[in-house]
């Protein structure tokens, strides 16, 4: 095999190499994300079903952190007409490269 056959398939090698990260990384950070937007709206039903209760806030707020998302949860109002606005902040790490990328998803349960 010649010289210039060599290093056409090394650059062919690398090049295939990055895009197969990057697939597989974007795949990655949509499946970790999904699962957020999902824990995300089982929060809000959560607090909606249980008008607001300090009990559902606080065990929301332990599964969150059990499943590394961060979560925030403010309520609003009174008695008969309360709100809450329900930010969760996930990290993403990205593979190989080691670098953190912070997501939020914010929403408001009523």
């Amino acid at each position: 095999m010649r010289m210039t056959g060599m290093i056409s398939h090394f650059v062919l090698l690398v090049f295939l190499t990055i895009f197969l990260w990057i697939g597989v990384t974007y795949v990655s950070q949509n499946i970790q994300y999904s699962n957020a937007r999902q824990f995300h709206s089982s929060v809000i039903h959560q607090l909606e079903n249980s008008y607001f209760s300090v009990d559902t806030i606080e065990e929301c707020k332990a599964k969150a952190k059990e499943n590394g998302y961060y979560l925030t949860i403010e309520t609003y109002g009174q008695e008969g007409y309360r709100d809450a606005r329900v930010i969760l902040d996930m990290d993403f790490i990205f593979p190989v490269i080691q670098v953190t990328r912070r997501y939020t998803i914010e929403g408001y349960a009523r």
